[in-house]
C-alpha cells in the first residue's frame, strides 16, 4: 500500500514538471527567447620585446611589503606572513586584506 502511494506521488510530481514546460499551458520559455549575437573573438596580439622589457622592469622594481596576518576563525589564533607587491604600503596591505578576509593585518613579519 505504501509503495503504491509513493509511486503515485512520484508519478504526479514527474507529470507536474512536464506540464509546466508544456506548450499547452501558455507559458513557454521559447516565447521570451531573444537570440544572442555571437561575438567574434579576435586573436590575442603577441607582446613586443619593448613591452616584455617594460613588464619585467616593472616587476623587478615594484617593492614588495610583508605583513603579519592573524586569523582567529579556523583555529584560536593562527598567524602567517603575507607578502604583496604594490606602489604604496596601503595598496599592498589591501591585497593582503582581500586574500585573507576576516583576519587582522599588521605591519611587519610574524
Amino acid at each position: 500500500m505504501r509503495l503504491i502511494a509513493i509511486a503515485a506521488a512520484g508519478f504526479l510530481l514527474a507529470t507536474a514538471n512536464l506540464a509546466s514546460a508544456s506548450p499547452l499551458n501558455g507559458i513557454s520559455p521559447e516565447l521570451n527567447y531573444t537570440p544572442i549575437e555571437r561575438v567574434q573573438m579576435q586573436p590575442k596580439k603577441e607582446e613586443t620585446i619593448t613591452q616584455k622589457v617594460k613588464r619585467t622592469w616593472r616587476n623587478w622594481t615594484t617593492p614588495s611589503h610583508s605583513f603579519c596576518v592573524r586569523c582567529p576563525i579556523p583555529v584560536p589564533l593562527t598567524a602567517k606572513t603575507c607578502t604583496a607587491k604594490g606602489k604604496t604600503v596601503d595598496e599592498a596591505r589591501n591585497v593582503c586584506i582581500q586574500q585573507n578576509p576576516l583576519c587582522y593585518v599588521q605591519a611587519g613579519k610574524c
